[in-house]
């Protein structure tokens, strides 16, 4: 991130559609604004300018304690194209470029700022703007040279969007748009109604929805199709085992995140360490929780007697399937010990991985109240891919009560 780009944060206007000054609302134990300047300090960016108008004094102290300079617009009732030209007139004189954010979009993903900011680094576009599933978002990135033009400009029939849709007239090879994934560039937080749906994905936020998944792993991180059927399989299954164990234990296992989580945990698969490769690229796009778990999908911290949870239940799930068949444990550990067996040091990791693996799937069982060979028939088409075989030989687990459930084929 170069630290001389700015940002500029509009947080002047009435918050009459909401009731409440927006950037003053607790959003996670940090107010609207603070986590807009949060975003950009976390980013690198050191200048960030918070335009008052309303309740100046109020909004001011809250930028200022949040680490960002005040700047005051006394025409804020005139509407939003005064802020952007205080906000602007406060830059410094060599500004290579700044984000524009209004304060009721809070919940962007330092990913965004990250991925923005290094298309700015390589091409110095004029405008850079924010893309999720084909729309643009917020916030756009401007560059240093728009500025003169936008001071020029008094008030422009219909705002800065006039003014920067000129720009892209005149100069189209100036624009970039950015593909993201992160949805939120889109989720303006502007009336109660608003406010409750940002609340609910701000406890999300640790993780990837399924459209910001798919984003990942087609647009930002490519996988090629054995890798993405793979992950899918294992996010089956990680779900599969959730579910029983919610039905059974009376836990709140999380199944989407299980579900995106499965998917993304071979992310850098062929990258030395991938685990670690996955981890730092999820950290990066702002999806912390999913990062930890896709690290712990290849070796594991648990013991016997500690919590089972969703990266405990994606783990062995990616021990459960070969490519994208289910399989018992034994076989997915015998392959790599055949691939191995000329390496004593590799051949005494996979038996500790082996060892763990079969402990963990007792207490799986356990959870579940039953045995994982009920896979075959709640994990929904995998059991029927590949090559189809599938039976009780597949000795999933170690536990014998209650005793393992017949597949439907035996059955008949």
């Amino acid at each position: 991130m170069a630290s001389d780009i700015n940002a500029i944060i509009l947080a002047a206007g009435f918050s009459s559609r909401m009731g409440e000054m927006k950037g003053l609302l607790p959003l996670g134990g940090r107010t609207m604004l603070a986590r807009c300047v949060d975003l950009f300090l976390d980013c690198g960016i050191k200048d960030v300018v918070v335009v008052t108008g309303h309740r100046a004094d109020e909004v001011g102290a809250a930028a200022k304690a949040a680490g960002a300079r005040a700047a005051f617009n006394p025409d804020y009732a005139d509407g939003m194209y005064g802020s952007i030209r205080t906000g602007v007139g406060r830059l410094a004189a060599r500004c290579p470029g700044f984000f524009l954010l209004p304060v009721d979009i809070p919940l962007l993903r330092r990913g965004t700022i990250h991925l923005l900011a290094r298309s700015f680094a390589e091409t110095r576009a004029m405008l850079s703007y924010p893309v999720f599933a084909g729309r643009r978002g917020h916030p756009p990135l401007i560059h240093g040279d728009c500025i003169a033009a936008i001071l020029a400009e008094r008030a422009p029939e219909g705002g800065l969007r006039t003014l920067l849709a000129r720009i892209e007239a005149k100069q189209p090879t100036q624009v970039r748009e950015v593909q993201v994934a992160d949805a939120n560039i889109h989720l303006d937080l502007d009336t109660p109604e608003d406010f409750l749906a940002g609340s609910l994905r701000f406890e999300c936020r640790g993780w990837p929805t399924i459209t910001e998944c798919e984003t990942i792993l087609t647009r930002i991180h490519p996988m090629p199709a054995k890798g993405l059927a793979h992950g899918r399989a294992v996010a089956e299954v990680a779900v599969a085992m959730g579910e029983a164990i919610n039905q059974h234990s009376g836990r709140n296992i999380d199944l989407e995140l299980c579900r995106v989580c499965g998917w993304l945990h071979d992310l850098a698969k062929g990258h030395p360490h991938h685990e670690t490769e996955g981890r730092r690229w999820l950290e990066a796009l702002g999806f912390d929780q999913a990062a930890a778990i896709v690290a712990a999908h290849k070796v594991l911290d648990w013991t016997p007697g500690m919590a089972i949870g969703e990266r405990e239940l994606v783990h062995l799930a990616d021990k459960l399937v070969r490519g994208n068949r289910l399989v018992g444990i034994e076989e997915r550990f015998e392959e790599k010990l055949s691939l191995y067996r000329k390496n004593p040091e590799a051949i005494r990791a996979i038996g500790c991985r082996y060892q763990l693996a079969m402990r963990l799937a007792a207490a799986v069982e356990e959870d579940m109240g039953q045995s994982l060979t009920v896979l075959s028939e709640i994990a929904g088409p995998t059991s029927n891919r590949g090559d189809g075989t599938w039976s009780e030989q597949c000795r999933f687990g170690v536990s014998s009560s209650p005793p393992p459930l017949r597949t439907g084929r035996e059955r008949g």
